[in-house]
């Protein structure tokens, strides 16, 4: 499991990163659906673009077959956030699904993913089968998209906004002219 860019600018400038939820297809059914092919991808590559950047931020990334309901996942990232550790959670949870197309809405494989990045699912499951932490994403995710951020990555930066992948060069320019 590789660091993402932001990561690997988040050390070098020793910066914290505060991941927000949000939804990519917040009409996704429960039991997800097929993922839909987006430009310049087979049935089983992304497309090259994709390819290139995964490959330089040292990341393993193939295409998914199916796109999840990502509510539970994003739920349970705000309960990691709690206990400090959504940021080994992201990863744990990324890797799985650009790895090895893991179901992000399935809470067994949630369980397995949580028990990995060192969460407590005695204590998270209930939490998740309750919606505790259900409106705090809705409400994030509306947030979100009513400042008009409409997909990931997107990054705020001190008031600036940038929406895509940005090179490591990229952000550390944009983060030091904005601590300055």
């Amino acid at each position: 499991m590789g660091l993402g860019r932001l990561d690997i600018v988040a050390k070098e400038l020793d910066i914290t990163i505060d991941r927000r939820p949000f939804l990519l297809r917040p009409d996704c059914p429960p039991e997800g659906q097929p993922r839909r092919l987006f430009d310049g991808e087979t049935e089983t590559e992304l497309n090259p673009a994709m390819q290139e950047r995964a490959r330089g931020a040292g990341l393993v990334m193939r295409r998914p077959q199916w796109s999840p309901n990502t509510l539970y996942v994003q739920e349970a990232t705000l309960y990691a956030k709690e206990q400090g550790l959504d940021d080994r959670f992201h990863h744990v949870a990324a890797s799985a699904y650009w790895e090895e197309s893991a179901d992000l809405g399935s809470l067994e494989v949630i369980r397995g993913l949580a028990e990995k990045a060192g969460l407590d699912w005695s204590e998270l499951r209930p939490r998740l089968e309750s919606g505790h932490y259900r409106d705090a994403v809705l409400e994030s995710n509306e947030t979100a998209r009513a400042s008009g951020i409409g997909g990931t990555p997107t990054y705020l930066i001190g008031g600036w906004r940038k929406f895509g992948d940005l090179s490591v060069e990229e952000l550390k320019t944009i983060i030091e002219a904005v601590g300055r």
